[in-house]
């Protein structure tokens, strides 16, 4: 879907969230859900309107619902899946709150300064955008890089590459102002 190679089903899904994220910049979620639902609702009375004309003009068979097949769709979710998914979302919760814990209570330096930086840089990037336009450029970004990626991917090599050896000898030189617990262990 993201290589656009179905145009007309990777057009739907990307027009239709980006319109409700855009919708949502200027809007409450209150009002882009309510008008989405109203939307939706004046599409179907319409089609059944205009099955029904059709019916008595005698231009389509009685009982020819062209909604029958979201009719027959099953919109529950099964209790079987719910009791399947239930372990892994827990274990992804008790995963999450046991690494934030650590990070918190300073168990390992390195990982809470890196941790630190990551919430520092957090701030930086919510004072520059919120939430729904990084949701927005995500949307974007997600339906147009691997396109682009693949059209162009001799080049994007070359400078991920050198974008790849700049960080590496940045990283080398803040690892190398960090004290290293291997070593602190060796002197001890």
């Amino acid at each position: 879907m993201l290589y656009w190679e179905d145009p007309i089903q990777t057009g739907a899904v990307f027009g239709t969230v980006l319109v409700v994220l855009l919708s949502l910049a200027s809007y409450s979620l209150i009002t882009v859900v309510s008008y989405t639902a109203l939307t939706l609702l004046l599409v179907v009375a319409w089609v059944k309107l205009y099955s029904y004309v059709m019916v008595m003009m005698k231009k389509a068979e009685a009982g020819s619902d062209p909604l029958a097949k979201v009719a027959a769709l099953q919109v529950t979710v099964p209790s079987e899946t719910i009791n399947k998914m239930a372990p892994c979302v827990a274990g992804s919760i008790n995963n999450l709150t046991t690494e934030l814990r650590r990070l918190f209570l300073v168990e390992d330096m390195v990982d809470t300064i890196k941790f630190g930086l990551s919430l520092w840089l957090l701030t930086y990037i919510g004072a520059w955008f919120n939430m729904l336009t990084l949701l927005i450029l995500a949307w974007v970004t997600l339906f147009s890089a691997p396109k682009g990626y693949k059209m162009n991917q001799a080049q994007c090599d070359e400078i991920f590459g050198q974008i790849k050896g700049q960080f590496d000898e940045i990283k080398g030189k803040v690892m190398a102002m960090i004290p290293n617990k291997a070593a602190a262990k060796k002197e001890e």
